[in-house]
């Protein structure tokens, strides 16, 4: 938490904004339309009201089992970088990969297929229309433009639609993928995968075939952060993100230190340590280093427009 508060104070100066302008809040998911089941916490936001007018979204989605607050240090660099930020609350408690071990190519498919867009396809989770990743998104901005108009949150809507192509998806782990999908079904201004997606079905060596569908979102729009030694497989993320990006090896960029990387650069890979890691939990905390404040140098690159 030190190195996070540190940094921001860092860009605030830098700005010239006043810290009391970024503040951050929970909106429960029934707030937003009646019936809509409350996860976890809520949705989190991040607003810099020093950025009203502006024209930029960020949509976070986070990873198995965790609360829309655990993207809280991504979604307060967005803020100072310009974006208005919402983290979703949704069903995410299936962890994505149980299916790497499916013979049902189209397993991961049916899954994001369902939590997305709440289409009846997956016998492996039970989410209808309303309660759909999508639906949660536009639902909270309609939301927050009609309650906090002073925000500036009408900036994303067009007659209570999202306009997709201001928005920036980035997801982590299980959301990675979230992101992608959505990514491939509207075009976004940017996807940001942290450290995912896990969609690899083993049994036949390969990326599931969703990955390489025709995207809405141009393919060059496509980012994605890794660490070298995840505990779900890095070889196998990098497969898929390629495959998503519909990119060969040279936008690859692996680093041992922030100071500089090469416009090239799509699929960051850290090979830094994280700190106080212990053999017995490195895999996992590898997992998360994506979203860890010490890479907040990679972030803001991640973010630039």
């Amino acid at each position: 938490m030190k190195i996070i508060i540190s940094f921001l104070i860092a860009i605030i100066i830098s700005r010239g904004i006043s810290i009391a302008q970024v503040k951050s809040y929970y909106i429960n998911a029934d707030s937003t339309f009646p019936g809509m089941e409350k996860i976890h916490s809520g949705h989190f936001i991040t607003v810099n009201m020093s950025n009203r007018s502006g024209k930029k979204l960020l949509v976070s989605i986070p990873g198995t089992t965790g609360p829309a607050d655990v993207m809280r240090s991504f979604d307060s660099v967005a803020a100072l970088e310009g974006y208005h930020t919402i983290s979703i609350d949704y069903p995410n408690n299936r962890n994505t990969a149980t299916f790497i071990n499916s013979i049902d190519k189209e397993a991961f498919n049916k899954f994001r297929q369902e939590l997305d867009f709440g289409t009846p396809v997956s016998d492996s989770v039970n989410v209808d229309s309303l309660n759909s990743i999508v639906n949660r998104i536009t639902k909270l901005v309609i939301y927050l433009a009609k309650t906090r108009p002073a925000e500036g949150w009408n900036n994303f809507l067009d007659h209570d639609k999202i306009i997709w192509e201001r928005v920036t998806l980035a997801g982590h782990s299980q959301g990675a993928g979230h992101v992608s999908y959505i990514g491939h079904a509207f075009k976004v201004h940017k996807v940001i995968m942290l450290s995912g997606p896990q969609d690899f079905l083993s049994n036949y060596d390969m990326p599931a075939p969703w990955l390489s569908a025709d995207s809405k979102t141009p393919y060059s729009s496509f980012y994605s952060f890794l660490h070298d030694d995840d505990a779900y497989n890095t070889q196998r993320q990098i497969r898929n993100d390629l495959t998503a990006m519909h990119a060969d090896s040279s936008v690859i960029c692996r680093f041992q230190n922030m100071n500089a990387f090469s416009k090239q650069c799509r699929i960051f890979i850290s090979g830094i340590q994280v700190p106080n890691t212990t053999q017995q939990n490195m895999g996992m905390q590898n997992h998360m280093a994506s979203i860890m404040p010490m890479h907040s140098k990679v972030w803001i690159w991640l973010l630039k427009d």
